[in-house]
């Protein structure tokens, strides 16, 4: 029998449950709501590759196409330089509204300096879309593409006045990666202009690059310029030129005390270079006695003749004696046989250059030092191996490309012939033939070999031969040479540029050494050397000699000769002995010297830079830039006149077409 509680037993549990259940529904829908939903992926757009984009920019029309793609192009040039050119040379210029032009024209302005070919930044630059634009980007690249152009022709006030120009529209961080070449440009602007402008300039900021410019400025003593270099870290602490300091300046210090009171010349006084030596000489006495007239220590010299003498039983010798440096040996072999022990015991001023010495490549833009550097042996002589390399950088600079190479048979010929080539060469030049000369050439024939009018005569004449009769016939030349180099002295070159002429080659621009330049003008006979280009040094440049010059001239009348750029060494030679350690140490400082502006690299090595200068009408004047005559250019290109904004200095810079 079922009682009441037995029901209750057995029924509660199913009740319960049911209850427990009803009562957690409701929990149990609510935590199921409460979860979060899964957020859906998000839609990624892929990114196009360049070519898409400009696929797409293609579907426009101008003037919205040009712009679409110089959007792209902006950032594409730095990247591939070559394929940017192909892209822009498609568009048409002349149709374009005035502030897509201003963009077009910036962009090849920047390719053609990335492809060394600065003659055309002037040309883009100087476009009426390009002065009248307002955008602060276009202004901004246009003066800074102007200033490093002209810093590489060595215009550099002119360089000096664009980056000012573009100062306004620069911010500091945009301002930052162009330090360098600003910084660069400011050490070859004249102490002059420097003071002018430091006392004219408002901006803080840019005194303390003009406070650290003249204070580098050639003329100083190395422990003034140190002095100054300490004051100007106390007056601009937390200036961004700061990087350029010295960052040794008590082993400075310690050298500017050491500078030496003998010094040992070594130098052939007697056999077939006895000449040579002695104008050497004389040149370095002129040096020491205008150093005595201005009140300058003097250090005693003592000459000691190499001829017929071992080099280093003779620098021994001079050691013993109390030599604390020594100028010389002016032999190149005997510089080469210099041990390292001579170099290790006293500085040694070589008057010539050895192989080992070539420039060392820059590492993280600082120079490096070659492990073949000899320490304490610095190198300085007239090199013509050097003024080939600055022909070969000058005529890539000029805008040219194809060059042939006409050299004298003697060993020096075939070195500035191979210099040549090697470093045209590595600048992407091409080398269209080479031909060597001697007592008995006859230039016009060589031209005629060089230049193929001797092929294209030889055609017309077979021509002739097989048609019976003789046709109206006018020779060719081959058209792809755009340069000639030649290393010849001055009777050679007067032959050699009318040969070029008599083979329809005299617009054809010719570069050469300083020796088709012996110093002495003559207007008459210098006229068949018009149209010669020549790197001069300021002791050849006509015009008001120094006081230096002046007595060297009035004391030796052969100086005005030949022998005239040894007096000049000779006289460099002594202004650079106190100021070696300065020079190669505080790297940007220069001496103006007689010989070119010289400065000293980290390998020893003195480097001269000197002035390019131009025949015509049988006078040298200063090689302005120039449009090369190329077909290319000619069809693309107009000539303008470059008319750089100045304030002091009366230097004109003109684009003009080629001189003849």
């Amino acid at each position: 029998m079922m009682t009441h509680t037995t029901a209750l037993r057995n029924t509660l549990p199913r009740q319960l449950a049911a209850i427990t259940l009803a009562g957690l529904m409701p929990v149990l829908i609510t935590a199921c709501s409460s979860q979060p939903k899964p957020t859906p992926a998000p839609i990624v757009k892929p990114v196009k590759s360049i070519d898409q984009q400009l696929a797409d920019a293609e579907r426009f029309s101008y003037p919205k196409r040009a712009s679409l793609i110089l959007e792209l192009t902006r950032e594409l040039i730095s990247k591939e330089p070559a394929r940017t050119q192909k892209i822009l040379d498609q568009m048409p210029y002349e149709q374009l509204p005035r502030q897509i032009q201003a963009e077009l024209a910036v962009q090849q302005a920047q390719i053609a300096q990335i492809n060394n070919q600065d003659w055309a930044v002037f040309d883009w630059l100087d476009r009426e879309a390009v002065i009248i634009s307002n955008s602060s980007y276009i202004n901004s690249r246009a003066h800074i593409l102007k200033a490093l152009a002209y810093a590489r022709y060595g215009e550099y006030q002119a360089s000096l006045d664009e980056w000012l120009l573009a100062g306004p529209y620069l911010t500091e961080a945009e301002r930052e990666p162009h330090y360098d070449s600003f910084w660069q440009t400011l050490l070859h602007v004249p102490a002059e202009r420097l003071d002018s402008l430091y006392n004219q300039e408002k901006s803080q900021k840019l005194k303390g690059w003009l406070a650290l410019a003249l204070i580098y400025q050639s003329g100083r003593s190395l422990d003034q310029q140190l002095t100054g270099l300490e004051q100007w870290k106390r007056d601009w602490l937390y200036h961004p030129a700061h990087k350029y300091l010295p960052v040794d300046f008590e082993t400075l210090k310690s050298s500017s005390t050491r500078r030496p009171d003998k010094i040992a010349v070594l130098l052939p006084l007697s056999g077939r270079l006895s000449k040579v030596g002695e104008a050497v000489r004389d040149g370095m006495l002129a040096s020491h006695y205008e150093a005595m007239s201005k009140g300058e220590p003097l250090p005693e010299l003592q000459f000691y003749n190499t001829q017929s003498t071992n080099i280093n039983d003779l620098a021994t010798q001079a050691i013993e004696e109390g030599a604390q440096l020594i100028i010389g040996p002016l032999n190149k072999s005997r510089v080469k046989a210099l041990n390292t022990d001579t170099i290790h015991r006293i500085p040694v001023l070589a008057l010539n250059y050895i192989d080992d010495a070539a420039k060392p490549l820059p590492v993280n833009e600082l120079p490096a030092t070659p492990t073949s550097y000899r320490g304490g042996l610095y190198q300085f002589g007239l090199s013509a191996e050097d003024e080939a390399i600055m022909a070969a950088e000058r005529g890539r600079l000029d805008g040219h490309r194809t060059a042939i190479i006409i050299t004298p048979n003697t060993e020096w010929g075939k070195k500035i012939n191979t210099t040549f080539k090697a470093r045209w060469e590595e600048l992407g030049g091409e080398i269209a033939g080479s031909g060597e000369f001697d007592t008995k050439t006859q230039f016009s024939s060589l031209a005629g070999w060089l230049l193929h009018t001797d092929q294209s005569e030889a055609r017309a004449k077979q021509l002739n031969r097989v048609l019976g009769e003789k046709l109206g016939f006018q020779a060719r030349r081959r058209q792809d040479v755009d340069m000639v180099f030649i290393g010849a002295n001055p009777q050679d070159a007067r032959q050699i540029k009318p040969a070029l002429a008599y083979q329809y080659a005299g617009s054809v621009p010719v570069y050469a050494t300083s020796s088709a330049f012996s110093g002495i003008t003559n207007t008459t006979q210098d006229q068949d050397r018009d149209g010669i280009r020549v790197p001069v040094m300021p002791w050849l440049i006509p015009g008001a000699p120094s006081p230096l010059e002046q007595q060297i001239n009035t004391l030796w009348q052969q100086s005005r000769g030949q022998l005239g750029a040894l007096y000049a060494l000779g006289a460099d030679a002594y202004k650079l002995y106190p100021r070696l350690q300065q020079l190669s140490s505080l790297q940007g400082s220069q001496l103006q010297g007689m010989t070119g502006s010289l400065s000293i690299a980290p390998d020893g090595k003195v480097h001269r830079e000197l002035s390019w200068q131009l025949f015509r009408n049988g006078q040298l004047t200063p090689l302005p830039i120039v449009k090369p005559k190329t077909p290319e250019n000619e069809l693309s290109l107009q000539n303008r006149a470059i008319k750089p904004l100045t304030t002091d200095t009366s230097a004109l810079y003109a684009l003009e077409t080629q001189p003849d």
